[in-house]
């Protein structure tokens, strides 16, 4: 392993049930679908939000309307993240493993799903600044296919300059370690805080190097 490749909802940031909440939000409010267990694991978590909003409200949504929805959903989750006293830090562990990183001039960066304005609201709310290059950054800009395709962790790969066989990714997505496997990843990691997708992801030999709860002994277990 030459470089870490990091999703961040639900991996960095412990917030899958304010995103859960914003989606469930958005789709009552504009549709009578309802979002089923299998839907969160397979249909919401890594996907992008034009993916999301075309399944469940609309698939004849204009781009100019998918936008103004995704820009409703993700303003109402960013104010929830803001009036919420248990979404104000990483991940547990997190902060050492990235300072370890940092320190030991390991290549790493982020690929996420999320809109660039969220993570322009990460970079300030959570200063990720401190560890990560903001223009090695990887997030959904419409330019390139979303998870499960390859394409989000190829680019990462390209920007810190280490051959995606060499990579690490942790994810928590069902479609985020599919993409991983899609890259050909060298070594996949996926993170599961409650254990309820732990089955789903051994079952489907999704998370072939290890499942996490947090990174409490991610340097002895990945990084030594």
């Amino acid at each position: 392993m030459k470089g870490i490749i990091f999703d961040f909802n639900g991996t960095m940031f412990m917030d899958s049930d304010l995103h859960e909440a914003a989606w469930l939000y958005l789709i009552q409010k504009y549709s009578d679908k309802e979002m089923t267990e299998e839907d969160i694991l397979k249909n919401i978590h890594g996907k992008t939000n034009d993916v999301i909003l075309r399944r469940f409200i609309s698939e004849d949504l204009t781009d100019k309307r998918v936008q103004e929805l995704s820009d409703e959903k993700e303003a109402y989750y960013r104010k929830s993240v803001l009036e919420s006293p248990d979404h104000n830090d990483f991940t547990k562990g997190l902060v050492n493993v990235l300072d370890y990183a940092a320190a030991e001039k390991i290549p790493m960066t982020i690929a996420s799903a999320s809109p660039l304005v969220n993570m322009d609201f990460y970079f300030d709310y959570l200063n990720l600044g401190n560890w990560f290059d903001y223009e090695k950054m990887v997030c959904h800009t419409g330019r390139f296919p979303g998870k499960p395709a390859p394409d989000i962790f190829l680019i990462a790969a390209k920007k810190i300059g280490v051959k995606p066989e060499n990579c690490l990714v942790i994810e928590d997505s069902y479609s985020g370690l599919q993409a991983a496997h899609n890259a050909k990843i060298g070594t996949i990691i996926a993170i599961d805080p409650s254990g309820k997708n732990r089955a789903v992801f051994e079952a489907e030999n999704l998370a072939q190097n290890g499942v996490i709860e947090d990174f409490t002994t991610f340097i002895s277990d990945y990084l030594k």
